[in-house]
């Protein structure tokens, strides 16, 4: 007896120690999602286990709450954390695109949490107990195989799983091994490894894709049909005696700004890409075929967003939206809140339709496709373009930080 006593009471101060430790490590992970949440949810339930066992264990603490009811207590807890995980897992798969029906999984592992806490409360057989823990993990297993991950992507979620099960199995065989909240910490602890590493891989795609988007945003933005018509319409300008100076530094100043993106790997603020539309408005305007106005309503401009993000926008605008109209004549250009997000949106009041034309197709499904991906990767933001009868909207949303 004196043996199993302290097989528990080290196995909970093991627990405590982990459970320590990988709270802190989560709670200092700089990439916060939902997944994240859910977990650290499990580790506060599998500690509040633990200490309401070390609580109904110590003769001076159970006296103040009572031994029974802290046992209750501890044993809710563990059983409770199935449920939670489950919904981690969900979270996981969702984030590859799968769909689950997390409302079913959490009805079915909380309906068996309840059947725990019943089964304690009015002092049903301990295996019984013991049996609804092996289901709630026999249940995860179950989740595990059906997810769209292969075996070895999974691997540390079954290892981790394998450790509840072998403590409920030790409980079915001695009720006196109090282990599970052992088995529940080393399956987070695996876990948590396994969240490391998909995170590590996450950053490590991202910063690929992010490479492979600059070189496209390069060719996008420095168009070689742009630079020879710019150059021209500089040169016709000097033949009318025209002062020349301020366009030829706004288009060294485009071309400079266009590079220096390269560099950018985050956000920059709203105000200098504001400067790099400017500079592009400025050149736009050099050409006598092209005359328009902008309208600025900033509701808000202390934010963050992708390096040229909104400056292609503008162009898609310039170019496609009320230079293939002959009434077009009006680019609004708007930031604001709304719904938790930062809004940006660019209106022209060019034919809506004009968004048909060949031409007009290509090039916004391949510059607004590099805009779209860069907000996604940097921000979770995402791009919208509506089209409609009289104008064109393009609104970036960018979350709330």
């Amino acid at each position: 007896m004196q043996i199993i006593e302290s097989i528990n009471i080290t196995n909970t101060m093991i627990s405590m120690i982990f459970l320590i430790i990988v709270l802190v490590s989560a709670l200092k992970t700089r990439l916060y999602n939902i997944r994240l949440i859910w977990f650290i949810t499990c580790v506060c339930l599998v500690m509040g286990g633990v200490t309401t066992y070390i609580m109904a264990d110590n003769e001076t603490m159970s006296g103040m709450i009572g031994s029974k009811y802290a046992y209750i207590c501890s044993k809710s807890f563990f059983s409770l954390m199935a449920p939670i995980f489950s919904m981690y897992f969900i979270e996981t798969e969702r984030e590859s695109e799968k769909k689950w029906d997390g409302a079913f999984w959490l009805k079915l592992q909380s309906g068996i949490a309840l059947l725990v806490v019943m089964f304690i409360m009015y002092d049903v057989n301990g295996f019984l107990t013991w049996t609804a823990f092996f289901i709630q993990y026999v249940i995860i297993i179950i989740m595990l195989l059906m997810s769209s991950k292969n075996i070895v992507d999974s691997l540390s979620f079954l290892i981790g799983a394998c450790f509840p099960i072998a403590a409920s199995l030790f409980g079915m065989i001695d009720g006196r091994y109090s282990i599970m909240g052992f088995g529940e910490t080393v399956m987070l602890v695996i876990v948590f490894f396994g969240y490391q590493a998909d995170i590590e891989k996450e950053l490590i795609n991202k910063r690929m894709e992010l490479s492979e988007s600059k070189v496209s945003l390069l060719m996008e933005q420095i168009h070689p049909h742009f630079i020879y018509n710019s150059l021209q319409q500089i040169a016709l300008l000097s033949e009318e005696g025209s002062d020349v100076r301020q366009a030829i530094y706004d288009f060294s100043a485009f071309l400079r700004s266009n590079f220096e993106s390269l560099t950018e790997s985050g956000m920059i603020p709203f105000e200098k890409e504001m400067d790099h539309v400017d500079l592009y408005l400025n050149l736009s305007r050099v050409s006598v075929s092209k005359k328009f106005d902008v309208v600025k309503d900033f509701k808000v401009t202390d934010f963050s967003l992708p390096a040229l993000s909104l400056q292609p926008l503008v162009e898609n605008a310039v170019q496609y939206g009320i230079g293939m109209s002959s009434e077009g004549e009006k680019i609004t250009i708007q930031s604001f809140e709304e719904k938790g997000y930062i809004v940006i949106r660019v209106t022209d009041n060019g034919h809506g339709r004009s968004a048909d034309l060949q031409t007009q197709k290509k090039h916004k499904s391949v510059g607004t496709k590099n805009v779209a991906e860069r907000l996604r990767l940097l921000c979770n933001g995402r791009l919208e373009i509506e089209n409609g009868f009289g104008e064109t909207k393009a609104s970036i949303y960018i979350p709330k930080m």
